[in-house]
């Protein structure tokens, strides 16, 4: 339980995020602020803001309960990621800035109608809400576990938190915070994992005897230092060659279609300044990975010296056990501040991208379409607030023992693919209509049930992103573009500007 001087460090972080979020979300002026910055913010706060947002909770305490009960070949993953990034840079975001879009699924919109819009911004809201949940949800177990309060209680704190400056400030106050933020959840990992190593008999040495000698259940290797798996499996996690195809796929999808990761890429001044924020998380990625399942090992290491923590524990336990049970008072408090952190930076951008496309695609065009730009900004954050009571909701109903970091990959991974190949199929073709659309990531879902449940029951969930976007992409180009003529576009191919949207 904590003390004095926890509560102190707690209250100091909350002041000093709080504040930055009041100071640089002040002054808005209408939702072009409040959802894009005034398409000025600097290319470096928005590289540490996509940072903490991707890693989120999920990074901070499910990686390191995965490396403490597996291995190290999460990281194939992050390889994988730098190539999705690569093509999001290159493929979408200059179709984004040339369409001059609030939300990503306005480029639907522009490229093939009203129609297509819409069922994009739906799946969104489908994938964030789940996984927006589910994060809040880890994080809600990992407080109940350090603090004593109840789970209910964790859940109202941490999406208060995120309301107040979210709904008062902003795209702004979350990436400022956002940037506050990474630095104190990261500061805190980096500050564990040296004083773990330290408390190891032999330090560095003694952590790699112990990793590299490590048996199983049976009495078989363990493999704990396994960075790379290159057997060749379509049912079995980890193989190297599923893990960077699935991470280039997953991050293809979750930052290039997803509106809570590539709403703060449209905020900067221009399509050069967003491509090198996004680029460069790609290479910062790898030490960032690389920290947080070293953590992990090093966790499993000491366990065997000083056990903390017995065999039957959930994966998204260990780290929250090991702080409230052997870290010291105040770095104790540091590093609940750093959950809080790592729970607050994905939560607070999650409530402002939904709440840009509640009102850009659907409030906007089918509920107040003239409406004042006053009006929009309240009825902003009024969404704001609404989300933010959905998403406890959720992660209330989310409770469980199984590892959050696989089930929410693997929820998303049935919706994500039907983006991904709409959106591919817009940027890469001059094919594609309304209608076409909507059956292509429509029947996606339906294919993916019907092959996990029914044609192959073993297939790893890692490829249904992988096939969800070849289904969508190959069912949408099928169909012709609509001509200036047919009554099903808004927006025809054919006309002066999409030509130049397709440019």
């Amino acid at each position: 339980m904590f003390v004095g001087l926890d509560y102190i460090v707690i209250v100091i972080y909350l002041a000093l995020v709080s504040a930055a979020g009041l100071w640089f979300g002040r002054k808005e002026k209408d939702t072009t602020d409040f959802f894009l910055g005034g398409r000025q913010m600097p290319w470096g706060a928005v590289m540490f803001s996509i940072l903490a947002t991707e890693m989120s909770a999920v990074t901070f305490l499910s990686v390191p309960g995965v490396a403490f009960k597996e291995n190290l070949i999460y990281f194939q993953f992050t390889i994988g990621s730098l190539f999705g990034r690569i093509l999001i840079a290159f493929l979408f975001l200059p179709a984004f800035y040339r369409g001059r879009v609030v939300t990503v699924y306005e480029y639907l919109k522009q490229r093939f109608g009203n129609r297509s819009r819409d069922a994009g911004t739906a799946f969104f809201f489908g994938i964030r809400l789940v996984g927006s949940g589910l994060r809040l949800c880890l994080t809600a177990k990992a407080l109940e576990v350090l603090s004593g309060l109840s789970y209910f209680q964790a859940i109202c704190i941490v999406a208060f938190l995120a309301v107040v400056y979210t709904g008062f400030g902003g795209i702004k106050a979350v990436i400022w915070t956002d940037v506050v933020q990474f630095a104190i959840f990261i500061g805190g990992a980096g500050l564990t994992l040296y004083l773990i190593l330290n408390m190891i008999p032999g330090g560095v040495r003694g952590a790699y005897s112990v990793l590299r000698d490590a048996v199983d259940a049976g009495g078989a290797p363990a493999h704990k230092l396994r960075v790379f798996d290159f057997a060749i499996s379509f049912t079995q996690p980890g193989v190297f060659f599923i893990a960077v195809l699935n991470g280039c796929f997953q991050t293809f999808a979750a930052l290039g279609t997803d509106q809570d990761m590539t709403q703060r890429m449209l905020t900067c001044q221009n399509v050069r300044r967003a491509k090198r924020s996004l680029l460069l998380t790609g290479i910062a990625k790898f030490p960032i990975d690389a920290l947080f399942l070293l953590l992990g090992a090093a966790l499993y290491a000491f366990n065997t010296h000083h056990l903390f923590a017995d065999g039957g524990i959930a994966p998204d336990h260990v780290f929250p056990t090991f702080i409230g049970t052997v870290l010291p008072v105040g770095l104790r408090g540091l590093l609940f501040a750093a959950i809080l952190a790592a729970a607050m930076s994905s939560l607070d951008s999650a409530l402002s991208a939904l709440s840009s496309s509640a009102i850009t695609d659907i409030y906007k065009p089918y509920i107040r379409k003239h409406a004042t730009e006053r009006h929009y900004l309240v009825a902003s954050r009024m969404c704001v607030l609404l989300f933010a009571i959905l998403l406890m909701a959720i992660a209330y109903l989310s409770r469980g023992d199984e590892s959050i970091l696989w089930r929410a990959f693997r929820l998303t991974g049935y919706a994500y693919g039907s983006l991904l190949g709409v959106f591919l199929a817009g940027v890469l073709t001059r094919r594609g209509n309304n209608v076409g659309n909507i059956l292509a990531m429509t029947s996606s879902i339906g294919v993916l049930l019907t092959i996990r449940h029914w044609v192959f029951p073993a297939l790893n969930w890692q490829f249904f992103v992988i096939i969800g976007t070849l289904w969508t992409f190959g069912v949408a180009v099928l169909f012709r573009a609509p001509s200036h003529r047919d009554p099903d576009s808004e927006a025809p191919l054919l006309a002066p500007e999409n030509r130049a949207n397709l440019a």
